[in-house]
């Protein structure tokens, strides 16, 4: 099958590589890059941090080649969305990482249950100190979802913007004659700025008669909702909001 790949550099490729391995086509048209927007200069002093949340493995970019043990920073607890930014935190120097379960749903529900925890007296090694301001490594664009749920929990927090995804435009001319011709069998999206982007970009280009074929595959169900109704019976979630889940669903299209 022919699949584009949307999400962004340098994983785009990866995917990729990865699709052709499993016998298929991959055609790449990232709809967003990537760019740092701050450094370690711009958090608070270790003692002033009651944890780290971090929802996209690009949050640790902002660490770039500075040691975070040597500034002190190693010994706080990392909460990651999942697996791939977990990952990210311990490649930047984190001692103690606590693997969310893939959504920023069940990272927040995850933090609230273990603040709770720490306020009923018990000993959690891996809990947020409810006594110290959570640090939000945030993107821009984002849906405040974490800082909302955050708030409505009184939970102290602050929110440092690390990085941002810039959009990426493509000429009309390229996306039909080169990027989607042939068209796709299958779209793979992999976060909700991505979708908006993706139906902006069809809805200006009008290049809706390329793709009225074609399944998307969506990482998440409220990826899957910022799609068109009319699209929506060729649209399947993954099991799990991961890339192999993701990548999984192609077997029932074959």
């Amino acid at each position: 099958m022919r699949v584009l790949v949307t999400r962004p550099q340098p994983g785009a490729d990866r995917t990729a590589a990865r699709l052709s391995q499993l016998g298929h086509e991959a055609v790449v048209m990232p709809l967003f890059e990537a760019s740092v927007t701050a450094s370690m200069d711009d958090l608070p002093t270790a003692t002033e941090i009651g944890g780290l949340i971090a929802t996209s493995a690009r949050a640790f970019d902002m660490f770039g080649n500075q040691s975070v043990s040597e500034s002190g920073y190693s010994g706080i607890t990392v909460y990651a969305v999942g697996a791939a930014t977990a990952q990210a935190a311990r490649d930047a120097g984190f001692a103690h990482v606590h693997e969310g379960g893939g959504t920023a749903e069940a990272l927040l529900q995850e933090l609230v249950c273990d603040l709770a925890t720490v306020s009923s007296g018990a000993d959690r090694t891996c809990s947020p100190d409810s006594a110290t301001p959570l640090i939000y490594l945030a993107g821009v664009p984002r849906t405040p979802m974490i800082e909302a749920g955050l708030s409505a929990h009184q939970v102290s927090h602050r929110v440092v913007e690390c990085y941002k995804m810039n959009k990426i435009s493509y000429s009309t001319d390229i996306v039909k004659t080169d990027i989607l011709s042939p068209a796709p069998d299958v779209v793979l999206i992999y976060s909700a700025n991505a979708a908006r982007a993706f139906c902006e970009l069809a809805s200006t280009g009008s290049f809706d008669e390329v793709i009225e074929s074609a399944h998307f595959l969506c990482l998440s169900a409220p990826i899957a909702a910022e799609l068109p109704l009319g699209w929506q019976p060729r649209v399947t979630v993954a099991k799990r909001p991961d890339k192999d889940s993701l990548l999984a669903l192609l077997s029932a299209l074959e």
